[in-house]
């Protein structure tokens, strides 16, 4: 008897082992349809893995998404098209559940799935956009859902909703900015629209956003807030172009870098000092700040204003900040336009000789030059200013005259450059 009940509990579990759903050969089976853009052919199959294996593969989600989103794109009519735009919510749910560190930011997502969509749920997408930048609003990287995000506030704003007062509105305001500006500083390749979206946020929002209101707001929410470097710098960062000058803007950069001393902070305090007009301490914050700063194109950025803004009248200096900025980011071609353009006005001081006035020329027609070659955009520019400096620069003749055919020729004063001129 026990041999008996051992053979038939073998077998039934030999069958429900032969009958477990494959899900990998399942997924594979879907994807074949994928491989030629037949979602219709996919659909069945993948909505069978997703139900059977939630959490077999982040994979299951992002080729659902694009699924579901083509058969929303070809919905036969408005009801079927959203029946199928909250299914993709419901995915969006599935998927944030089974692997939440690769979808923070999915309520922002399922907001704007409504939203695309073109689906009749304004209080849904906002709802939905308030919690979703509430807990994950570093998380997002959607210029429109930052933009959308804000313009659905500011209507209520503007319409009056008490729960949208200039305070709360200012709040969601300094939240985008912040976000925006930080997404562009990597310069990613969606940094035109991240600017776009700031650009358009800020013309909506001119008459609330202005330097006072900022300036008032940041300062009622100083004290509350002063321990809080991540409030701070986003306060800071929101008054950096606008507000500067405020004596505000001043207390919280010495704030955070007392709290913090970091790349940003020691930024934050360089614009300080130098809407102060305290030039000197300004150059050191600027140098700690770009010392400090791991990322080499930002690295790249500070040493540029640098050397382009505070140190521009020091040429010695300023060509110091820039082959920093060089070094830090070799791409970075607007560096030989003004060296170029440097060396141009210091050719009468420079010179020595009316050749040696324009041999600077001629070494700041070479060094225009090289920009195009990093960085090709550059061209137009390039071009028109090589031209206006090869205009004043030696001639074939001026070179024979010299008999400095092949000769080398070092420029001093502030430029400290050698050029070559050719044998023939």
């Amino acid at each position: 008897m026990k041999a008996l009940f051992f053979t038939l509990t073998l077998m039934a579990f030999s069958l429900s082992h032969s009958q477990k759903y494959d899900c990998a050969s399942k997924t594979r089976e879907y994807q074949e349809f994928l491989k030629t853009q037949d979602f219709n052919g996919s659909y069945q199959t993948w909505l069978e893995v997703s139900k059977k294996c939630p959490k077999e593969s982040e994979i299951i989600y992002t080729d659902g998404l694009s699924i579901l989103q083509y058969k929303i794109d070809n919905a036969a009519n408005p009801e079927d098209k959203e029946k199928l735009v909250r299914n993709l919510l419901s995915l969006y749910e599935q998927f944030y559940k089974n692997f939440p560190k690769s979808v923070p930011d999915y309520e922002v997502k399922k907001a704007m799935a409504l939203y695309n969509n073109h689906i009749e749920a304004e209080s849904e997408i906002l709802s939905l956009l308030e919690s979703g930048f509430s807990k994950a609003g570093s998380e997002v990287k959607d210029a429109n859902a930052i933009f959308t995000y804000f313009r659905l506030c500011h209507e209520k704003y503007k319409a009056g909703d008490a729960q949208y007062n200039a305070n709360a509105t200012l709040d969601r305001y300094a939240l985008v900015n912040a976000l925006l500006t930080n997404l562009q500083s990597f310069a990613s390749a969606n940094s035109n629209d991240y600017k776009t979206a700031q650009r358009a946020i800020d013309a909506m929002s001119k008459d609330l956003a202005t330097c006072d209101n900022l300036e008032a707001y940041f300062e009622k929410n100083y004290s509350a807030n002063i321990d809080s470097v991540a409030w701070l710098t986003s306060a800071l960062t929101n008054m950096t172009n606008k507000c500067g000058a405020k004596p505000v803007f001043f207390k919280m950069a010495e704030r955070v870098y007392s709290l913090q001393v970091s790349s940003q902070s020691a930024y934050f305090m360089a614009i300080a000092t130098l809407k102060q007009k305290k030039f000197e301490e300004s150059i050191k914050f600027y140098n700690q700040a770009a010392e400090l700063e791991t990322d080499n194109v930002k690295k790249a950025e500070i040493y540029y204003s640098l050397g382009t803004g505070l140190l521009a009248n020091d040429l010695t200096k300023s060509k110091e900040a820039l082959n920093k900025a060089l070094l830090a980011d070799p791409n970075m071609g607007r560096v030989y336009l003004f060296l170029a353009q440097q060396y141009a006005n210091n050719a009468n001081k420079c010179g020595k000789t009316a050749f040696e006035k324009k041999a600077i020329y001629t070494l700041a027609a070479q060094t225009v030059r090289k920009a195009v070659a990093i960085e090709p955009k550059l061209k137009a520019t390039v071009d028109k200013m090589a031209a206006e400096f090869d205009a004043k620069g030696v001639t074939s003749t001026d070179i024979a005259k010299e008999k400095m055919k092949g000769k080398t020729l070092t420029l001093g004063c502030l430029i400290n450059e050698t050029i070559t001129f050719p044998a023939k």
